[in-house]
């Protein structure tokens, strides 16, 4: 009986460590594959002309400047077709933006570059402050993509 008891513990220690060398494995090989494919990623990232952050920067500009025309020209092609209807997202954000600006004195400043899931696409936040500088709630998204003619444009961008 000890004998074997003393074998199914030997069985086990086994698995143990073939389960734990797996475990090992599975996850450098796992952190070799997400460095390959981050790689494969930006060496598809497509050439645009402009620099996202330069746009994501210039549209809170123009924004704050009551700029209507600089603002409209750093949205895609799409939204910049839409910029005049009401209840559209681009009117939406000029109006909404305007109104804190121009009611509340909120300002904007850059933050940082976050993370985006694609490669022609870049994200930044942008921290919304009060007319004393204190923070105004959360830290606020622009996402900036390729435009059709290969410019990098403003997709997203929260007030």
């Amino acid at each position: 009986m000890f004998d074997k008891l003393k074998k199914k513990a030997e069985e086990v220690g086994k698995r143990a460590a073939a389960t734990g060398t797996t475990k090992a494995t599975d996850k450098t090989a796992g952190q070799v594959l997400g460095k390959i494919s981050d790689m494969a990623v930006k060496s598809k990232t497509p050439e645009a002309r402009g620099d996202p952050k330069e746009v994501a920067i210039k549209a809170y500009e123009c924004l704050q400047r009551g700029d209507r025309k600089g603002w409209v020209e750093t949205l895609s092609l799409q939204l910049q077709k839409t910029v005049d209807l009401g209840g559209s997202t681009a009117s939406f954000w000029w109006n909404t933006g305007r109104h804190y600006i121009e009611d509340y004195g909120v300002y904007y400043e850059f933050l940082k570059e976050d993370k985006a899931p694609f490669p022609n696409q870049r994200r930044f936040l942008f921290k919304r402050k009060n007319s004393d500088g204190s923070d105004r709630g959360f830290p606020v998204p622009c996402t900036v993509r390729i435009d059709e003619d290969g410019v990098w444009r403003v997709d997203q961008q929260s007030v």
